[in-house]
């Protein structure tokens, strides 16, 4: 399998990274964290490159993408730290037709977790409730909210949801939110590999400008060490999540726990590195990265954050293992 990215593919990475530096610099984060908050500015300009709509198809007003060029692009979002809620709002493009324009925001509710938690719902102007029975819709209005006074990462608002007109319009099967899941675990995936490329480059920089002794700091040991075991599960999470974005891709696909196999491999991968690339990044910029000012603490926040989202590290673990036990079972 050639993980190889196309002319492409690093031509819209290249897009929207130049869109993201423009959009959420340094001191814009800085002050969204202070205040966060929906922009609906920037919503717009990434709806109007195609953000939402990249796997759905052209007759239908997206961009007829697959998943492969979502993942390489969402990389992007996690690595710019884009706040909003990306991944639900891509996923429900294709049943929301507004959210292609991003003129529709919409929040998501697993109500298979076991808090009702649901982000950037203040701004959203649809909820989708995923349930083992289907996904149902529903407007904002139509359900209560109640904010969380310090959520885990300053830039995504946090809400406990509460549906009391029930989970709202059908819009999809059992099978349409499973699928929802699995996807939604590679799109998490791909925003985590961000994340971890975004706090190694916080970090190298770092190294390469803070001198202690006389020396940079990156010419010791003990920090290359640090930042090259953050390089390695990097690399190994982004082929995780390239190769089950492919899987996803392959609507010939005849067994499902293929894709979920890959899908719960890259979470596993995709959460070590960004939580422990996070840490290193604090660490490498010592007491400063203790500090509000210096971006460090918004990735790891940010890492740990996602890590919740679409099943954490050990739900997948045990996914993966219970679906090799199968495999296994069914070859002997």
């Amino acid at each position: 399998m050639d993980l190889t990215l196309s002319a492409e593919q690093r031509a819209m990475r290249s897009t929207l990274r130049e869109l993201v530096s423009s959009l959420w610099p340094d001191d814009r984060l800085r002050a969204a964290a202070d205040a966060p908050g929906l922009d609906h500015g920037s919503w717009t300009a990434l709806a109007e490159l195609g953000l939402f709509g990249l796997t759905v198809p052209e007759r239908d007003g997206g961009m007829g993408l697959g998943f492969a060029d979502a993942a390489v692009l969402f990389e992007e979002l996690g690595r710019g730290l884009v706040p909003g809620p990306l991944v639900s709002t891509a996923l429900a493009a294709s049943v929301v037709p507004e959210a292609v324009t991003g003129k529709a925001i919409v929040a998501m509710l697993d109500t298979g977790d076991p808090t009702p938690l649901a982000e950037h719902v203040e701004s959203a102007t649809h909820l989708v409730a995923v349930n083992d029975d289907g996904l149902f819709l529903s407007l904002a209005g139509e359900y209560t909210r109640q904010p969380v006074d310090r959520p885990l990462d300053p830039l995504t608002p946090l809400s406990l949801v509460t549906l009391p007109h029930g989970l709202g319009e059908r819009i999809g099967s059992a099978a349409d939110a499973a699928r929802w899941r699995t996807e939604g675990t590679v799109l998490t995936a791909a925003l985590q590999v961000g994340v971890a490329q975004g706090a190694l480059d916080l970090a190298v920089r770092y190294a390469g400008e803070r001198s202690q002794f006389g020396r940079v700091i990156g010419s010791f040991q003990a920090v290359k060490h640090l930042l090259a075991e953050s390089l390695v599960k990097l690399d190994l999470a982004r082929a995780a999540t390239l190769v089950a974005a492919l899987a996803a891709d392959d609507a010939g696909a005849e067994d499902a726990g293929d894709i979920e196999e890959a899908a719960s491999a890259a979470k596993v991968l995709a959460d070590k590195a960004a939580t422990e690339g996070g840490r290193t990044c604090v660490q490498v910029h010592g007491g400063m990265g203790f500090t509000w000012e210096v971006l460090a603490h918004l990735y790891l926040k940010r890492a740990w954050l996602l890590a919740t989202g679409f099943g954490d590290a050990d739900e997948h673990a045990a996914r993966l293992g219970a679906l090799l036990g199968r495999a296994s079972e069914s070859a002997s």
